[in-house]
């Protein structure tokens, strides 16, 4: 079980608003999770930072003999509450940080199971070898336009308000995350990546790049690179996990 991650402010933006915590433990036991905060330059750096830090400190939690589906989805979707009152409460607390959220992915692995949850539009994919199926449904306008066949996935990566998110963390006082249990089988790996990387770098790239890395440290500078390459007009963070 190992996991490696990256954040960089890309080419555009003033500073990284992204987070990401990895915790790989001696008990076989791994927790993930990545955040993409917004709402000013202050804001959305605490918005992210405190949402990752109060979601591990609770998925982390988990004990082995608690690897059970049920038990880690109800371990997952408390943290995310958790983070979701964090966030909404210090946003209430002062005007410089009023509105601020954060996306969130991340979940706990137990062996080749991965209890995910999801609020936003960071990703988690699924890959193996050249293949790549994205596991997580992004909560944006696009998104929800695409799925309704308003909008097609092409006229979806130019449509104006394809940063518009639908759900996040902190910005009401609850919000319901998309739990999704993953198993990775032999030589299959999980990445997690805000749309820094997603936005930029098209699913067949990703793949390419992952798959003819020598490391996973490799793997998450060339995807960095790739993100830059294309424009760098996010931040942009990976995490990528193997068992």
């Amino acid at each position: 079980m190992i996991a490696y991650g990256k954040t960089d402010k890309g080419l555009v933006r003033a500073n990284n608003q992204d987070t990401f915590r990895i915790d790989i433990q001696e008990n076989g036991l791994g927790f993930l999770v990545l955040c993409d905060g917004m709402g000013g330059a202050r804001a959305g750096n605490i918005a992210s930072a405190q949402a990752a830090e109060q979601f591990m400190k609770h998925i982390k939690t988990a004990e082995p003999s608690q690897s059970d589906r049920d038990t880690l989805g109800e371990i997952v979707e408390q943290a995310v509450k958790l983070a979701n009152q964090e966030v909404f409460t210090m946003s209430q607390s002062s005007p410089e940080y009023n509105g601020m959220g954060t996306t969130l992915v991340g979940g706990i692995c137990a062996d080749n199971r991965v209890i995910l949850a999801n609020v936003g539009d960071s990703r988690a994919y699924l890959l193996d070898g050249a293949r790549i199926a994205q596991m997580t449904a992004d909560h944006s306008l696009v998104a929800e336009m695409v799925r309704s066949g308003r909008l097609t996935t092409k006229d979806a990566k130019t449509y104006p308000g394809r940063n518009l998110i639908t759900r996040a963390i902190g910005v009401d006082s609850e919000v319901e995350a998309d739990l999704y249990e993953i198993i990775l089988q032999e030589g299959q790996s999980l990445l997690l990546c805000s749309d820094g990387l997603s936005g930029m770098v098209t699913d067949g790239e990703i793949a390419a790049i992952v798959a003819q890395s020598a490391s996973q440290e490799e793997a998450c500078d060339q995807l960095i690179s790739r993100a830059c390459e294309a424009g760098g007009n996010d931040n942009v963070t990976v995490v990528l996990y193997t068992k």
